[in-house]
């Protein structure tokens, strides 16, 4: 029986493939399958546990590829701004080794069954799902029974984690990603 983590390279460029599959060795138990672009891709995308694509595939088949979003990683085509949709993993091309295999790693981590919403624990989903229901944090303490300053430590968390500061971007975190 395969056992291996199957990852398809969608519309890639040899070199980014090349790069691609180098730091997936890295990673134990995982396949990678290349096509270059979506209609030679279609006919298998259903064998494939995660896919790494680039940006324009992605763009050009956000119907297929936005369903899949926490099984999809994107290859920035070139520098561009960082703010990445939420849900979305993306890899940019002018950030450091380090930051790639730490995305790459988090990536096959999540396929392989990690914590259903990155790295976020049970406690800070129900917050998260309070928050994007409008609940102010002393809503959310009494809903919870816990302190307001344990709400609060919760927000920065997520913060941290999400990279989302305001309430309203914690929102469409939470309904992009199936908690609300």
């Amino acid at each position: 029986m395969n056992d291996k983590t199957k990852i398809s390279l969608v519309g890639l460029d040899s070199l980014r493939i090349l790069g691609l599959r180098i730091l997936l060795a890295e990673e134990k138990d995982c396949q990678t399958d290349n096509f270059s672009s979506f209609g030679d891709f279609e006919p298998f995308s259903d064998k494939a546990a995660g896919y790494i694509v680039a940006g324009k595939v992605f763009m050009e088949n956000l119907d297929f590829f936005l369903p899949r979003k926490s099984r999809t990683l994107v290859v920035a085509e070139g520098k561009g701004e960082k703010a990445a949709p939420a849900g979305i993993g993306f890899i940019y091309p002018e950030a450091d080794e380090t930051e790639i295999k730490a995305n790459i790693a988090r990536f096959v981590k999540s396929l392989r069954g990690g914590e259903p919403h990155g790295e976020l624990s049970a406690r800070e989903v129900e917050v998260l799902r309070l928050i994007a229901k409008g609940k102010i944090n002393k809503e959310i303490a009494d809903e919870l029974c816990i302190s307001i300053n344990t709400v609060i430590t919760h927000r920065k968390n997520l913060s941290s984690k999400l990279g989302v500061k305001s309430a309203s971007g914690l929102s469409l975190y939470a309904m992009m990603n199936g908690i609300i």
